[in-house]
């Protein structure tokens, strides 16, 4: 019974928040394309160079860069300290996107070391006992469902703190950027930067969210499975 109420409060949270933090789907997607922007982007160089430039700005050329063609998505990984940077063929946000994965380079290497390791490890755990109480090999599934939710409180503290930073100072990074370049004029900067705005005022809220939900959907899981079991 414990277990079913445990499933039933999750479920709540997941769409409460929600709710909470205003997310929008719609409003996401509709921020996704414009064909403005995307003409005033282009004026300034490829990816690679973008990065390049910016880390120089920080003071960290030490890092690694690569464009990645086969996939949408850019991240920095700490263990290798290597840029990603996803194909953003006519994307007006990549100025602000490659800024913040330069942003996360510069973080405290601890905490981005930390983050990496302990992500995994949440990952490989949620698996292990997941398939162990299949097995019936672990008999408190309810101290696991403790366990994993203190895994998720750790690893939701650390992420959503590293991402907000970047995310917060990623526009100011762009601003200065394209300040540097001056590639357009003040008026298509204002354009870009106000719409960086945008995307931030959305984004935040989804992120949060995104890491609360991805961490309670392993609880849930993981309840369901001990339900069944």
């Amino acid at each position: 019974m414990e277990n079913v109420i445990y499933i039933i409060l999750l479920s709540l949270a997941i769409i409460l928040f929600k709710f909470v933090f205003k997310i929008n789907f719609k409003k996401a997607k509709a921020l996704q394309e414009n064909k403005e922007l995307e003409k005033i982007s282009d004026k300034f160089p490829e990816n690679i160079e973008v990065a390049k430039e910016m880390l120089d700005m920080l003071g960290n050329s030490g890092v690694k860069i690569e464009e990645a063609k086969d996939t949408g998505t850019s991240l920095y990984i700490a263990i290798t300290n290597k840029i990603s940077i996803a194909d953003m063929k006519n994307n007006y946000a990549r100025i602000q996107t490659i800024a913040h994965e330069c942003l996360h380079s510069c973080q405290d290497r601890t905490m981005l070391l930390f983050n990496f390791i302990f992500s995994n490890i949440n990952i490989i755990y949620f698996f292990v006992i997941s398939i162990l109480t299949i097995f019936k090999v672990i008999n408190n599934q309810m101290l696991q469902v403790a366990i994993l939710m203190l895994f998720t409180l750790i690893q939701f503290s650390v992420r959503s703190l590293l991402e907000i930073d970047a995310m917060t100072r990623a526009k100011f990074l762009a601003k200065e950027y394209m300040e540097k370049k001056n590639l357009c004029t003040n008026k298509e900067k204002e354009l870009l930067l106000n719409e960086y705005d945008k995307i931030n005022k959305i984004g935040i809220p989804f992120v949060v969210d995104n890491l609360l939900t991805n961490g309670l959907i392993k609880v849930l899981i993981y309840t369901i499975i001990a339900v069944i079991i």
